[in-house]
């Protein structure tokens, strides 16, 4: 929530804080998504959306502009530490000069962001020059961050001063192997920022959603240039990501035969929660992803239902795409659209981002 000058990096202050911390947190590199260099190439031309230009340090020149591009909004600036929010051994305000015990927005407790432990980054507070949420941009929409060719995905949860820009949390300055010290960190970058405006994870501090919210987004934007996921073996359990960053969804968590399968903001419940079966299958709330009649046709939907062995019933992964046995079609979001209740069904396979699924 400030901006000071950014000074000389303690190396050796940087080598402690990071290995200190590398205990405590995953890698964002290992979510899986667009590389660095293709999200790169998506910001080579600047669309300005902001009235005027920002300065990275106080009284700085103001150099840096917000753009956008398809749906996302992008700039490039360098990185100062914002260890704002919940006291730790490394944020607090014995370490960190300019430290403040609250963050603009709060985690899904209510709590404020705790720095090092959620990436999170900043945006400046609106004014004339840009306003995030004229712009469709609310606290918790998911980045994808990128510096020196590592990518790595944060969240809004800070606003800073109207005039400057560029900056984040410890954890995402470890994830970007970023000296993440607050006093004496950061970098000068090019680090850039690439904002979806509609993809919220669930819970909003959760690095893991974080990843895999932001990995899809990032992969829809860029359009189907991205590093396919590793299938995860037989019996895994947990929430299917797709266009939007949304999640596969039970209707209503209905166990009904016939129950829509849809996309959904993600919120961590059982409707969610699906298991990747041996046979191929794929299972919520102990029945199975359907085709609806075993139809073959563009545009049959997806339903819950008993598990019968079918082909209607199996899945095949292929790349990022889901292709059903029964009809070789590809799981689909149709329209494509990725509001809530958006019915999933089958459809030639185009790899599209509509048919994009990430688990």
């Amino acid at each position: 929530m400030r901006r000071p000058v950014l000074a000389l990096a303690s190396v050796a202050l940087s080598l402690v804080a990071t290995a200190a911390y590398a205990l405590t947190t995953s890698s964002a590199a290992l979510a899986a998504g667009p590389t660095a260099s293709q999200l790169l190439a998506k910001t080579q031309t600047c669309g300005q959306v902001s009235n005027g230009r920002y300065a990275t340090d106080d009284g700085g020149a103001e150099t840096v502009a917000i753009c956008k591009s398809g749906s996302a909004y992008f700039w490039t600036a360098d990185m100062d530490i914002d260890c704002d929010g919940i006291s730790t051994s490394r944020c607090n305000a014995s370490t960190d000069p300019w430290y403040q015990a609250q963050t603009s927005f709060t985690t899904s407790t209510g709590a404020y962001f705790t720095s090092d432990v959620t990436r999170y980054y900043v945006i400046p507070l609106p004014s004339s020059r840009f306003s995030y949420s004229a712009n469709g941009i609310r606290a918790g929409s998911v980045a994808a961050v990128v510096y020196n060719g590592r990518v790595a995905y944060a969240v809004f949860a800070d606003e800073g001063p109207s005039n400057i820009i560029g900056e984040g949390s410890y954890a995402l300055a470890v994830a970007l192997g970023i000296d993440p010290n607050p006093a004496s960190g950061g970098t000068a970058g090019p680090v850039t920022f690439i904002v979806f405006p509609s993809s919220v994870p669930s819970p909003v501090e959760n690095n893991s959603t974080i990843d895999a919210v932001g990995a899809a987004a990032a992969s829809a934007w860029v359009g189907g240039t991205t590093t396919p996921p590793t299938t995860p073996p037989a019996g895994t359990t947990g929430p299917i990501y797709g266009y939007g960053g949304k999640c596969v969804d039970v209707a209503a968590a209905s166990t009904a035969n016939g129950t829509a399968i849809q996309l959904y903001d993600c919120n961590g419940t059982a409707a969610q929660s699906w298991t990747r079966a041996t046979d191929g299958t794929l299972r919520a709330l102990g029945k199975c992803m359907d085709v609806t009649g075993a139809g073959t046709a563009n545009g049959t939907k997806v339903q819950l239902y008993d598990c019968n062995g079918s082909a209607a019933q199996r899945w095949t992964r292929t790349g990022t795409t889901l292709v059903n046995a029964g009809s070789g079609k590809c799981l689909d979001a149709t329209g494509p659209s990725s509001a809530n209740g958006t019915r999933l069904q089958i459809w030639t396979c185009t790899g599209a981002a509509n048919q994009s699924w990430t688990y």
